[in-house]
């Protein structure tokens, strides 16, 4: 080890011997430069005195008189002094009268009085990190005491000094200590440590089998002497190895006629365990090819019944899918004039009207069919979704929490209470806060209907990373996530039931009175729509615990837009021209558009659109997307920009594909409206979309 060489040794004792130098020469030098620095101070003492004692009687009698002006020249020709950095006199209760340098009023401590008291007192301080001599003394004038001075005496530059000399010390002591600590390693490795390597050495290779082994002598010493012993020994041992080597070779002369008939027989040996062994391997690389064929096929039969269930499951969806989307267009359709409708007549009604109520429940109905129609729709994955960024603890959890519905449906079971643990530095997620929120709260009734006695519902949110599939299965897309808990102790999920959770329709409830069978598929679609993946876990009569995975988004979040009034919406009697093969819908939304303040023409075809456009003109158009037969939204206001660039569009409907909605605004359509219409949606869409200057 490092530690036990002999170099270590003697570089130990020289570093010893200079740290004992340095503590010796410490210990003389220590007491003298304390003795110059107290002789310091007693000339300070001293020069300070003289200096108070010629100018006492003067300064005396210029405070007894309160000549001011005289007592400010007079402590200025003090601070001329060399070394005195400011004076300051004091009246006999402790108060500043003047000083050299202007500062906060201040008193003598009582203590400080006290000392005073008893005659002239120097004291080393540090004000302001600064250190002072303060000289301190009372001043009298005949025999009467007057007021107090202090004299501040500078003593930096004796600091200043005093490091000055410690360093000149330590210079002088360290470089002494490293000159005379390299002379002692040069002379000691080379007549010490060097000769010393050199025998360890040969040692060593003469431990390792090269007898006759030489070291050269440098020295005439003792270690010379050892040396030359050394090489006495290895040469002797030299001829001894050689005596010793003849012997052996005549022995293996003898040997060679046994040592060929015995490699003899191994040859035979071993060709007879080539063979063996030859054979064996043949046999075991068959085993292994046979056992990989079986796994093969095996993965494969797994791999093609999976696909199979995928393929089963994904037509089951496509077909559903279908229909849904084509009852829910035809539903949001017939939906509007329920909601639209009463929003007209509410407006002219008086708050106490006796039809308020029913016309109010009859919109608010509408509005829940309309919400479940969109069910439909997301589960036909048909509708547009409208994204933006959002703040899962704000804009979902927290804004559902405090929500009418949700404060309806704890109502319904006043047993639940519900827990939340939200990472407050949970990170940003863009998607449809509608769709989101409508999973959440699809989680948290399926939760509560799960506890029928009552019981505890966990909802909490963190960040995680996943580079795998969070239940072991599947794909996922590797990077930073957002994770939604919706956890509870309720009566579980049974194991075959787990892999139909998420079909549409599918429900261990009563369908139509607690559930459409759409809440757990329209949660699947909604992760689908924003390319995360769910986990679940549950057992049963122990509870489920169902994880929701969001993929983190860089974007700056847009703040929420204030609730507009209705007077900064109304129109200012523009043109607006109604698209739409539904007549019933044509007279909705024209009702609703004079009541807006605008005015309207009317097209029962995108064809007819066409044609009114080629002669007449429109400050806005709004299309419906879905008409049959004929032009639909997107192929007629291509045909509309075809002969008025630039013209000004809503695409409006109940069903809508994704791609041609994408395309319609685009080409320059405002923007997409979703029926059915109210009042509130459709004004503040055309205020959007129209000329900020008209509006």
């Amino acid at each position: 080890m490092p530690f036990r060489s002999l170099r270590f040794k003697i570089n130990v004792a020289i570093t010893a011997t200079c740290l004992f130098v340095a503590l010796f020469f410490g210990a003389i030098v220590y007491p003298f430069e304390m003795n110059r620095r107290n002789a310091r101070f007693q000339e300070i003492r001293t020069l300070v005195g003289t200096v108070f004692e010629q100018k006492r009687e003067e300064i005396a009698n210029e405070i007894y008189a309160r000549q001011n002006a005289a007592l400010a020249s007079s402590l200025n020709s003090i601070k001329e002094v060399k070394g005195i950095a400011k004076v300051q006199v004091y009246a006999t209760d402790g108060t500043l009268v003047a000083a050299t340098e202007p500062g906060p009023v201040a008193r003598i401590e009582a203590g400080d009085l006290r000392a005073m008291a008893q005659g002239p007192d120097l004291q080393r301080r540090v004000l302001a990190g600064h250190p002072y001599a303060v000289y301190a003394a009372p001043i009298e004038v005949i025999g009467e005491k007057v007021g107090y001075i202090k004299l501040f005496y500078d003593l930096q530059p004796l600091r200043q000094e005093a490091v000055y000399t410690v360093g000149v010390f330590i210079l002088l002591l360290g470089s002494t200590i490293a000159v005379v600590s390299t002379l002692l390693n040069i002379l000691l490795n080379r007549f010490v440590v060097r000769p010393t390597f050199l025998l360890r050495n040969a040692i060593a290779r003469l431990q390792d089998g090269n007898l006759g082994e030489q070291v050269p002598v440098v020295s005439r010493d003792e270690i010379g002497e050892v040396a030359a012993a050394f090489n006495g020994m290895s040469s002797m041992l030299g001829r001894q190895q050689e005596a010793l080597i003849d012997s052996v070779r005549a022995r293996e002369r003898y040997a060679e006629d046994l040592e060929r008939s015995n490699r003899e027989l191994e040859e035979l040996n071993a060709t007879l365990e080539t063979i063996v062994q030859q054979r064996t391997a043949d046999l075991t690389e068959s085993n292994q090819r046979l056992q990989e064929e079986i796994r093969e096929r095996v993965g494969s039969e797994r791999a093609r019944r999976e696909l199979e269930e995928k393929l089963a499951r994904s037509q089951k969806m496509e077909a559903l899918g279908l229909l849904a989307a084509g009852v829910g267009h035809d539903l949001n359709n017939v939906l509007s004039g329920v909601v639209s409708y009463p929003d007209l007549l509410l407006m002219d009604m008086q708050d106490n009207h006796p039809l308020r109520k029913a016309i109010t429940s009859i919109r608010n109905s509408g509005l829940k069919a309309a919400a479940i129609v969109q069910d439909l729709l997301a589960l036909a994955r048909r509708g547009v979704m409208q994204t933006s960024v959002l703040d899962l603890n704000v804009d979902i959890v927290q804004d559902y929490l405090g929500s009418p519905e949700y404060a309806g449906l704890l109502a319904q079971h006043p047993g639940i209470r519900i827990e939340t643990d939200l990472d407050p530095g949970l990170m940003r997620i863009k998607g449809s806060s509608v769709h989101i929120k409508k999973s959440l709260m699809n989680l948290i009734i399926n939760a509560m209907e799960a506890q029928p006695r009552g019981g505890a519902i966990q909802i909490g949110t963190t960040n995680v990373y996943l580079d795998a599939a969070p239940d072991g299965s599947g794909k996922v897309a590797e990077g930073e996530y957002v994770r939604l808990r919706v956890e509870d102790d309720g009566v579980g999920i049974r194991p075959e039931d787990l892999p139909k959770i998420f079909e549409p329709f599918y429900t261990r409830k009563v369908m139509g009175r607690s559930g459409t069978g759409l809440g757990m598929a329209v949660v699947w679609g909604t992760i689908q729509d924003h390319n995360g993946t769910i986990a679940v876990r549950s057992v049963p009569d122990q509870g489920s615990c169902f994880d929701l995975f969001f993929p983190v988004t860089r974007e700056a979040g847009v703040p929420a837009a204030e609730q507009v009034p209705m007077a900064e919406y109304l129109g200012r009697g523009e043109l607006i021209l109604v698209v739409d093969d539904l007549e019933d819908q044509r007279s909705l939304v024209c009702a609703i558009l004079k009541r807006l303040n605008y005015r309207t023409e009317t097209a029962p075809s995108g064809e007819a659109a066409v044609a009114y456009l080629r002669t007449g003109t429109a400050d806005l158009v709004l299309l419906d997307m879905i008409m049959d037969p004929g032009l639909d939204g997107l192929a007629t206001y291509r045909e509309v920009i075809r002969l008025h660039p630039g013209q000004k569009a809503i695409i409006a409907s109940g069903y809508a594909e994704n791609e041609r909605v994408v395309e319609a605004i685009a080409l320059g359509a405002g923007r997409y409206l979703r029926k059915p219409y109210t009042i509130e949606n459709l004004g503040q869409a055309l205020r959007a979309t129209l000329p900020q200057a008209v509006i």
